[in-house]
């Protein structure tokens, strides 16, 4: 089984959630902040084998979300 994340339009939400029941496939919808911190994980996960994401890019990012770092 894969998994799939899509973006949709807020005023499309029902729309997409019938047609996933329809078809009976499982389906969560994330909030702003659960995204966010998916995406902190990656970049965690992503520094502790590598060196690419660097402390700017996750300073950046905090400010841009109002973590005064």
């Amino acid at each position: 089984m894969k998994t799939v994340i899509v973006n949709i339009p807020e005023k499309e939400e029902s729309f997409f959630l019938s047609l996933l029941q329809k078809f009976r496939f499982k389906s969560k919808v994330l909030t702003e902040k659960q995204r966010e911190e998916i995406a902190i994980a990656r970049w965690i996960e992503e520094g502790m084998y590598s060196e690419d994401v660097s402390l700017e890019k996750i300073y950046k990012h905090f400010r841009k979300h109002g973590v005064d770092c």
